[in-house]
């Protein structure tokens, strides 16, 4: 409960640990094994676009992410 109360609340770690009737420690160590697990099951980024593409999207949202990119530098076909 306590992770999945940290995820939707982003709560204090030592309050959430204090409701869970554990200590600040242990509700630390419990969060961020947690946080390694489903990291570990998640897509990485190339397999999420290779997905997309064979769906057909032609949009990505990447939330929270910043992507270093140069928009000017692209090659723009002038008719």
């Amino acid at each position: 409960m306590l992770v999945l109360r940290w995820f939707r609340e982003r709560g204090c770690v030592h309050c959430l640990a204090r409701d869970a009737g554990i200590s600040q420690a242990t509700g630390y160590r419990y969060l961020h094994e947690a946080i390694d697990v489903l990291a570990e099951r998640a897509p990485d980024l190339h397999q999420v676009l290779d997905r997309c593409r064979r769906e057909g999207m032609t949009h990505v949202i990447l939330d929270g992410t910043l992507i270093e990119c140069d928009r000017v530098a692209g090659i723009r076909d002038r008719q």
